[in-house]
């Protein structure tokens, strides 16, 4: 008990306010000698970030929630929203965003930098899984950079990118161009890839709940060594230097070929792939969270108008089909309380939600990559060199939604529709959108937004250039 308590301290100090956190530095640092004493104290540190990271204003809401804004899933009724469904980042609602999210995800890079300094120090008994600690932190880091980097930083290789943050203090760090974020993301990355071989035995299905030693049960919440390497796939696929498509495919053929997360075969458990759970054998890695509901269902379940985010005209008939019933339709529906209102319920609890007496399968959370992503990727890489591959990875796919084969040929735009329909509420389309880099998009008004670069970046803060002299406004 009275480690969880300076846990949750050490936690809430890191997760404080920017100006709290600096006057608290002296006492936060005796809490870490103490926390990093022993192995339990490390694992707890290390589920501390993972904690963080699972936040509302992260990865539990605001995230994946803004990225698909963008990638207009959704008709908010909060007007001010649309200044960012318009990408004006400038106007008050598009900086908050903005702000927010660059804020909070360099507040979360520090605590990962924090516990690998901490880490570096500790002096306690030995770490047997030592290498897994630093292999997730690594992989973490790598990850929200990454992010970070699709987020804020244009296409271009040679242009200006992010700060690279590999050391925990208050030094301010130089931004790197585009290419050299890359090339520190896969640095991470290869590293976290080396030091996660365990893995290999340690992420089994069925999902093994019961070990001796924490660090190793419920590894699919855990950044384990498959994530590793669908988070190269992304990395490669979003590049697109000479080589990289193939890179990304040869990633995401390795985690499609490991047979360690089979698409569901059986569709009474459709419902329940995304639904308030870490999805049950398709989820590569996703975090952990009991009070996922609640910051959702605000938005999504809410009898306001106001507050409602309901699914824009074009997703409504997303799903339609002659070549079969594509059960994602299911993620489109007009729950309880809502007027008959259609909303979009995929990544709710359906228990909770009022829609379902059955329980879903697996550990309560929000996914953060599932295997469906890599078929994806598969299927594209091979598209131009090997179209029958394509086919059959597309198909493996939609086949297992509820729907047919292909009828002719195969193409890009067959690829886009699908990641438009499989990855909704995910967090993802919006970079995809990015890396195709289209001229035009169409809004969830109906008007249609000519694209400028500026539109494809969100907007660094102000206060971030205060005291540099390495890249200006």
């Amino acid at each position: 008990m009275k480690r969880l308590t300076i846990l949750w301290v050490f936690v809430a100090l890191l997760w404080g306010g920017c100006d709290d956190f600096l006057t608290s530095r002296d006492n936060t640092q005796v809490l870490e000698k103490t926390l990093f004493a022993d192995r339990e104290g490390v694992e707890d540190a290390l589920y501390g970030i993972y904690s963080g990271l699972a936040k509302p204003e992260l990865y539990g809401f605001y995230v994946p929630c803004r990225m698909d804004l963008l990638a207009q899933f959704y008709k908010p009724g909060n007007t001010a929203l649309y200044d960012v469904l318009h990408y004006d980042f400038l106007k008050p609602a598009g900086r908050e965003v903005c702000n927010s999210i660059w804020k909070t995800m360099y507040r979360s890079i520090s605590d990962i930098n924090s516990f690998l300094a901490n880490l570096d120090a500790y002096e306690g008994e030995s770490l047997m899984f030592g290498d897994l600690y630093r292999g997730e932190a690594l992989g973490l880091r790598a990850y929200l950079h990454f992010d970070l980097l699709r987020m804020y930083a244009p296409v271009k290789l040679g242009e200006r990118g992010i700060p690279y943050i590999t050391r925990f203090g208050s030094s301010v760090t130089s931004f790197s161009t585009v290419k050299e974020c890359y090339n520190l993301i896969i640095d991470d990355l290869l590293e976290a890839e080396k030091l996660l071989r365990q893995d290999d035995t340690l992420l089994m299905l069925p999902r093994v709940r019961s070990h001796e030693f924490v660090i190793c049960r419920n590894r699919e919440v855990h950044f384990n060594w498959y994530a590793v390497q669908a988070t190269l796939a992304r990395v490669y696929y979003m590049r697109g230097e000479p080589g990289d498509l193939e890179k990304a495919g040869e990633y995401a053929r390795a985690v499609i070929d490991s047979e360690k997360f089979p698409l569901i075969s059986d569709p009474k458990d459709a419902r329940f792939v995304v639904a308030g759970v870490v999805a049950e054998t398709e989820a590569v890695w996703g975090l952990s969270n009991k009070n996922l509901y609640d910051p959702m269902a605000e938005c999504f379940l809410t009898t306001s108008d106001y507050s409602a985010y309901k699914p824009s005209d074009s997703d409504m008939s997303l799903y339609e089909s002659k070549a079969g019933n594509d059960w994602r339709k299911e993620w489109l529906i007009a729950p309880p309380g809502t007027g008959g209102s259609t909303r979009w319920v995929k990544i709710i609890d359906p228990v909770e939600a009022g829609i379902s007496s059955l329980m879903p399968a697996g550990v309560e959370g929000v996914n953060q990559i599932r295997v469906t992503e890599m078929y994806l990727i598969a299927a594209e890489a091979a598209l131009e060199s090997h179209p029958e591959t394509a086919r059959k990875y597309l198909e493996d796919l939609v086949s297992s939604r509820g729907l047919e084969r292909f009828e002719g040929e195969v193409t890009l735009e067959n690829i886009d529709k699908e990641w438009r329909r499989e990855l909704a509420q995910e967090g993802q389309v919006w970079f995809r959108m990015k890396h195709r880099h289209p001229e035009t998009v169409e809004a969830v008004d109906r008007n249609v937004i000519t694209m400028t670069e500026e539109m494809w970046q969100l907007l660094i803060p102000d206060d971030e250039f205060e005291f540099r002299e390495d890249f200006t406004m």
